[in-house]
């Protein structure tokens, strides 16, 4: 049984929901941790993609309590010599590949999974989520020391992702990501825009269209164009009503330009 009744564990995969990989992974996450409680952040990650869930799990991870467990399997090396393990941060856990989805987490200590205990008995070459990742964070969520887990690691695999430019003149951005709703997530953060230029006169251009810069979507008619910076922290690209994406016919690493 649990030694931390209901402790959450918080599950971020790239697996979808029609076959059964997530359903594998939370019956190995009950049979070792029965109380856990199970959130699941998403499952629609598209294929591959460790920027997004990095972005994903970075915008949210501090909303859980403390004690939470994050499984984040978005995992195209697995099986490879890429490192399997655990990161313990502001008093949460992280549990997946280190291929650059814990990135973002400044202050951590981290440790490989190589204690057979944290592991199925005959793991998979292909499914680590399931026989590895899932027992560890189940061990962790059950209570078991994270000191346990295996040896230590100073740093964790860098995520590479284009990086604004900033000049006196301008910025020079790109469009890093998409919504459910077609918003358009540039790799402007709030704190680098205020950090060089005064919100209340900047322009955002993407490729010939100028945009209006505005706090929410009710502020542009709809169907108009609009940017903003969303509940992320980053600045975005929408149309109030619509789809930035279609509208505009945005793909992943459009160029956008800010004008002081």
């Amino acid at each position: 049984m649990c030694a931390h009744s209901h402790t959450p564990i918080a599950l971020l995969t790239d697996f979808g929901t029609r076959d059964w990989y997530v359903g594998a992974m939370k019956g190995v996450i009950l049979s070792r941790c029965p109380q856990a409680t199970l959130v699941d952040i998403s499952h629609e990650i598209a294929p591959g993609d460790i920027a997004a869930a990095a972005y994903a799990l970075s915008r949210c991870w501090l909303d859980f309590p403390a004690g939470t467990v994050f499984l984040a399997v978005v995992d195209p090396g697995v099986g490879t010599a890429r490192r399997a393990i655990a990161v313990k941060s502001q008093e949460r856990f992280f549990v997946g590949p280190d291929n650059g989805l814990f990135a973002f987490l400044n202050s951590y200590e981290a440790r490989e999974i190589t204690n057979r205990v944290f592991m199925s008995d005959a793991p998979s070459h292909t499914f680590h989520g399931r026989d590895i990742f899932a027992p560890t964070a189940a061990q962790l969520a059950a209570g078991d020391a994270f000191s346990r887990v295996g040896p230590t690691l100073d740093t964790l695999t860098a995520l590479q992702e284009p990086q604004p430019i900033f000049t006196d003149s301008g910025a020079e951005g790109c469009v890093l990501r998409f919504d459910h709703f077609g918003n358009a997530i540039t790799n402007f953060s709030r704190a680098d825009v205020t950090a060089h230029f005064s919100l209340e006169s900047i322009r955002v251009v993407i490729g010939e269209t100028p945009l209006p810069f505005v706090k929410t979507f009710g502020d542009v008619p709809a169907g108009s164009p609009l940017a903003y910076f969303g509940a992320g922290g980053f600045l975005e690209i929408a149309i109030n009503g619509g789809s930035a994406r279609d509208a505009l016919k945005l793909a992943k690493h459009n160029p956008l330009k800010i004008f002081p």
